[in-house]
């Protein structure tokens, strides 16, 4: 047990060094047969310290290496780091406001700040949004390698929820290519009818996005006439956010 912990902890040393690898090459660097590389591998992807990029089939560093990598930037609290943000935020624009992050293909809920108003538009923590009809689901997609996010996608359900629904993988990509360039995504009632949601990227200090922020309230609140306010407010929050986090 000792031998494969150790074998282990070389496998992301290697993986923190060269940024991603294949089965052959950790196996030589371990000087291991390849079965056994393909083993601890297969161990340390079940816990997410590492994951396969879909293109290369290379392996590469994983989720959980945010929270259990050296240094204070891999150690931050990002949902400690967020709320006072969220807050104020939801404070400023009386609407929900909630915190996504993606992990394993999916995108979840997992902090959140209730409006006051009579109405309850905030998804509930540990919910998993969807990837095709939410702005925080595809302002994350937007942000991530083209390439990955078809492999991800490849079998995916389109489901309609609305007739404002996008129903395949082609209007979807041009759909994240529009909010790459405009750097926020909208939900205009794609989800459910009346209601509209936004939703901007979170960036870490190395540039990456595994985080969205988003906003939630009718469309008799967030229409033409206000939304320009709405973005601007948004944009700037999660500016804060990634700044907070040493971008």
């Amino acid at each position: 047990m000792v031998q494969s912990l150790d074998r282990g902890l070389l496998i992301l040393s290697i993986l923190e060094q060269k940024g991603s690898a294949g089965v052959t090459e950790i196996a030589e660097e371990l000087a291991v047969n390849k079965s056994t590389a393909s083993r601890l591998l297969d161990t340390l992807k079940k816990h997410e310290m590492v994951q396969v990029d879909p293109t290369t089939k290379k392996y590469r560093l994983g989720f959980r290496i945010l929270y259990l990598g050296e240094g204070i930037k891999r150690n931050i609290n990002v949902i400690a780091t967020a709320r006072p943000f969220l807050s104020k935020l939801c404070e400023e624009l009386n609407e929900s406001v909630h915190l996504c992050a993606f992990n394993n293909g999916t995108v979840y809920v997992v902090d959140q700040v209730r409006s006051k108003c009579v109405y309850n538009l905030s998804a509930n923590v540990g919910m998993a949004e969807s990837l095709h009809s939410s702005s925080v689901g595809k302002c994350i997609l937007a942000f991530k390698p083209p390439a990955m996010v078809a492999e991800l996608l490849k079998d995916y359900e389109f489901t309609v929820y609305t007739p404002k629904t996008i129903t395949n993988l082609s209007d979807l990509m041009k759909h994240l290519a529009v909010i790459r360039e405009q750097g926020y995504a909208i939900d205009n009632e794609e989800l459910t009818l009346g209601v509209r949601c936004l939703a901007a990227p979170i960036f870490n200090y190395r540039g990456s996005v595994n985080y969205s922020l988003g906003i939630s309230g009718p469309t008799s609140h967030i229409k033409p006439s206000t939304l320009d306010r709405y973005i601007s407010a948004l944009l700037e929050t999660s500016k804060q956010i990634s700044i907070s986090l040493g971008l």
